[in-house]
């Protein structure tokens, strides 16, 4: 997976990031017990981070409030063939940040990507935005791996 610079994000991921349906959020419980979930999320290709909603009382939520590190993995799998697997790995901070703090148009596209499955009216008011800034990003296609550092960071 060539690059004309270490600074872009392949096209192959930038695609798997704006074109996917669930992240699966990664976080650390005190002790260091891994914890995964499942959840919706938005990519904003402006400002290079992740956007999940979610409930403010969740185990996710209090592990970061532990623990800022966290991973998001995006991915497509190919049934006929793992060789046609790819995806998308980020490595990074999270922060929790009000609905408010995201904006009506990165919120709009949120609710937009997933209004066939939310349905009008989905209830905002207890909902808090995790907030994920990468320092990495891991990118496979198959057997092909490329690495991305975020040059801001």
């Amino acid at each position: 997976m060539k690059n004309e610079s270490r600074n872009l994000i392949p096209t192959d991921a930038l695609k798997i990031l704006e074109d996917g349906f669930f992240a699966y959020l990664s976080t650390a419980q005190p002790g260091c017990m891994p914890h995964i979930t499942t959840m919706f999320y938005l990519w904003d290709p402006e400002t290079k981070k992740v956007y999940l909603i979610t409930s403010e009382s969740t185990k996710k939520l209090r592990n970061i409030k532990f623990n800022r590190n966290v991973a998001v993995t995006i991915d497509e799998r190919d049934p006929a063939s793992p060789a046609g697997n790819k995806g998308v790995l980020l490595r990074g901070a999270a922060d929790i940040v009000s609905v408010e703090e995201i904006g009506d148009l990165l919120l709009n596209k949120y609710l937009t990507k997933y209004l066939d499955f939310l349905g009008y009216g989905f209830p905002m008011g207890s909902r808090v935005v995790i907030r994920v800034t990468p320092r990495i990003i891991h990118y496979w296609k198959g057997i092909h791996f490329y690495k991305w550092t975020n040059p801001n960071l």
